[in-house]
């Protein structure tokens, strides 16, 4: 087996779930980020408006978070823009 063939087989096992949890988050992350960049915040200055340590910010927005919908709400209303719509 080659390298390349294994690692198709290995994306074709992850459950289809797993994969829609990693898409939505890294939707969320873009959305934040590009909240920040249109509102000309820096990591730094979203991270003292959330009283967040820019570690934490830096995780959100590294699309691999896994964001609750109180932190969801919370960063809504922070940044002022819906972050995920139903």
């Amino acid at each position: 087996m080659t390298g390349e063939t294994f690692i198709t087989e290995a994306l074709a096992n992850i459950p289809k779930d797993v994969n829609i949890k990693v898409d939505l988050s890294m939707r969320i992350s873009d959305k934040i980020a590009a909240a920040l960049n249109a509102q000309g915040l820096t990591q730094k200055d979203f991270a003292k408006m959330m009283g967040k340590n820019e570690a934490e910010v830096s995780r959100w927005l590294s699309g691999m978070h896994n964001f609750t919908l109180a932190t969801i709400a919370k960063i809504s209303a922070a940044l002022e823009v819906s972050i995920i719509e139903v």
